[in-house]
């Protein structure tokens, strides 16, 4: 069957994008649903000599990522809108750049609020009007104070988790308040060996090193008090054994020169018990 010219052009564009990928160590998948054009424009920026943004349709993504034999590819779909962020630097500095370069929108009607939200009292810029019903419909008390409207004190309009509604984010937008914080959304990363979610990609290092530590050192217990002997326990074992066969040897008085002065001391600390003891008498 003959392909059609849509399908023809998406397999050029495909293996186009595989040629550029082979090109880099970093592959990520970027979300971009509901990021804002002029948010996403600061943060590439933001990444400007770090980091490529190719935007391409979401089976040429696939198909580019395939071709190259990564299974980053199965991760595709789970992306609404990806874009695909190619570099030469470590995923997890490019998510931690992203962590350092939020930035700020507003709230819809409908969205859920990251934060409390409160109106701070004083002036607005608003002159008295339709405003005032506006303010009282949502519980601010205000009042006239040089013919702006003021409010009367810091009010909490929004509690963090609960859903804006209309009129909520109607002011809010007419104040200019941009309560929502915006983090470029890496969903998935392939750094040439392994693949990294977002959960992972967006831990602190500090945080992911402690975790990893914990884990070893609790495993490192497992297997030094199970007698399960690798690379890690051997020499925690030897120890352990090493203190177990050294009290042995010095409660059994059995003297060697490694233990002797051990010996001595515990007899001498029983003579010297002793002597307190027929002393008494």
């Amino acid at each position: 069957m003959k392909k059609s010219r849509g399908s023809l052009q998406k397999e050029k564009m495909a293996e186009e994008l595989n040629k550029k990928i082979k090109g880099y160590k970093t592959i990520g998948i970027v979300e971009i649903a509901g990021y804002p054009s002029e948010s996403f424009e600061r943060i590439k920026k933001v990444f400007r000599g770090k980091a490529d943004f190719v935007y391409a349709n979401k089976v040429v993504i696939f198909n580019a990522i395939n071709k190259a034999g990564i299974k980053l590819s199965e991760k595709v779909e789970e992306v609404k809108m990806p874009v695909l962020l190619l570099s030469n630097e470590d995923p997890f500095e490019l998510a931690k750049e992203a962590m350092e370069n939020t930035t700020f929108t507003k709230l819809k009607s409908g969205e859920i609020s990251q934060m409390d939200i409160v109106l701070p009292s004083g002036p607005t810029p608003f002159p008295p009007g339709p405003m005032l019903s506006q303010f009282s419909s949502i519980g601010v008390k205000t009042k006239n104070e040089s013919g702006k409207i003021s409010i009367v004190s810091d009010t909490t309009i929004v509690k963090k988790g609960e859903k804006v509604n209309e009129k909520i984010a109607s002011i809010l937008s007419s104040m200019d308040i941009r309560p929502k914080e915006l983090v470029l959304s890496m969903a998935y990363a392939y750094d040439g060996k392994y693949i990294f979610g977002k959960d992972l990609l967006y831990t602190k290092k500090e945080t992911y090193v402690n975790d990893i530590s914990k884990i070893f050192n609790a495993a490192l217990k497992i297997s030094t008090d199970k007698g399960l002997i690798n690379k890690y326990s051997i020499k925690p074992m030897i120890k352990k054994i090493y203190i177990g066969v050294r009290f042995l040897s010095v409660n059994r008085n059995i003297v060697s020169s490694s233990n002797a002065r051990d010996i001595l001391a515990k007899v001498i600390n029983g003579a010297d018990a002793l002597n307190k003891v027929i002393g008494g008498k």
